[in-house]
């Protein structure tokens, strides 16, 4: 019989990976709000509707006649409860939507993680801006604020006195769809992420590296992550404690099975602290491209035997190689587009894997002013064999971007 497996839901620029999903003995379903010429072609069923909307999914799939399912997954997109409630729906395997909600909400997820005796920034939780500005006393200053239920850095923000507070607590509100809160203490070090299995309480890693955060207070009180590194720079010991961390976390939001994205920081004096932990592929490429360029390893086909309630081939996540790769963007910050050429006609040089738009650009775009990780106007994925010269192909590329800009008129 023809399986039938459903992507819902595809995170940023991840439709590149759509055709690895493809087989003759399989029909792929895909639901997404950005049908793009990738996404088309690749899907057998292509159902426009919000990914993140378990109703308007269910309603998409019934208009379509799809009544079977025998797997669902997202590719990197973050919304791990509706994957949860569809897997229900249609007897897939999967978790609860508990748990799903347990490590998609942060305010959930902290208290889980803190009860677990996990190492955590001071936090607490307020639904007004005056419940904020008695969280700012008890967590100190600088704080960030987030929306409990919201994704990626949309509505994150640092704050350094009682104004910012009053600010960023309005705006995080208006964005989170329960009008709840988080209010964390602000800590420095360094960020990395981790990718892995969870399986029979057994965390199996297959990807790990750094987040670049050289610019990340530049468009204060927003941040901005500016890509990811491999090799990281850390000690294989220091990565073990990290993965002793995300283990221990994993096992204490019950993700098993489950694949696994992290987002762990390492402080100066060597704390090591779970900013995220969540039940889901490692989005932006960077699970897929930018850590299998570096190591030879594909998660995709462990992902689908995951989603199918097959067994996992553990000989697949282990590395083939070892090769610096760096994903780097280039953040949008105002202006109009005057011309935009092909950024492909830059990825022909050497070391470029591929170069991108990160949004639309076309003459007479007018570029936002940066406000999180949306707004990224490029990307490129660099690679070499050193790490310095990967870095220097990757700014070379971005600087060669084919665009003009120009002040917007008065």
């Amino acid at each position: 019989m023809i399986e039938r497996l459903l992507v819902c839901g595809i995170g940023s620029g991840m439709d590149h990976s759509l055709p690895e999903l493809r087989s003759p003995r399989r029909e792929l379903v895909v639901v997404t709000d950005r049908p793009t010429a990738q996404a088309r072609a690749a899907a057998d069923t292509l159902l426009v509707c919000d990914p993140t909307d378990a109703t308007a999914v269910l309603a998409e799939l019934a208009a379509a006649g799809i009544d079977r399912l025998d797997g669902v997954l997202s590719l990197g997109s973050d919304n791990p409860p509706v994957i949860s409630v569809l897997a229900h729906r249609f007897g897939c395997p999967g978790l609860p939507l508990e748990t799903a909600l347990d490590c998609t909400l942060k305010d959930r997820r902290l208290a889980i993680l803190r009860e677990a005796g996990l190492d955590l920034p001071r936090f607490a939780t307020a639904e007004s801006v005056a419940e904020a500005l008695r969280a700012v006393a008890e967590v100190g200053l600088p704080a960030v604020i987030k929306p409990s239920d919201q994704t990626g850095s949309l509505g994150v923000l640092k704050v350094c006195s009682d104004a910012e507070v009053r600010r960023a607590a309005a705006e995080a509100l208006r964005l989170s769809p329960v009008g709840r809160i988080v209010v964390e203490e602000f800590l420095e070090g360094t960020e990395h992420t981790l990718a892995a299995f969870m399986v029979d309480g057994e965390l199996h890693r297959f990807g790990f590296a750094d987040r670049e955060y050289g610019r990340k207070e530049e468009f204060a009180p927003y941040f901005f992550e500016g890509g990811d590194t491999l090799p990281s720079r850390l000690t294989p010991e220091q990565i073990e404690e990290v993965t002793d961390t995300v283990r221990h976390g994993a096992r204490a939001l019950r993700l098993d099975p489950a694949v696994i994205n992290t987002d762990i920081l390492r402080t100066r004096d060597g704390r090591v602290v779970p900013l995220e932990i969540t039940c889901r592929l490692t989005g932006a490429r960077i699970a897929t491209e930018v850590m299998r360029l570096a190591t030879g390893v594909d998660p995709l086909p462990n992902v689908v035997r995951l989603a199918l309630g097959r067994p996992l081939e553990l000989s697949e996540l282990r590395p083939t190689r070892d090769r610096a790769v760096v994903q780097r963007f280039l953040p949008a910050d105002g202006g109009v587009v005057e011309w935009a050429g092909d950024p492909r006609d830059v990825a022909r040089r050497a070391g470029v894997h591929d170069v991108f738009w990160g949004m639309e650009v076309a003459p007479g775009t007018v570029l936002p002013p940066y406000r999180g990780g949306a707004d990224v106007l490029a990307g490129v994925i660099a690679y070499a064999g050193e790490l310095a010269e990967a870095e220097a192909v990757a700014e070379r590329t971005l600087r060669a971007l084919p665009l003009r800009l120009k002040a917007p008129a008065q």
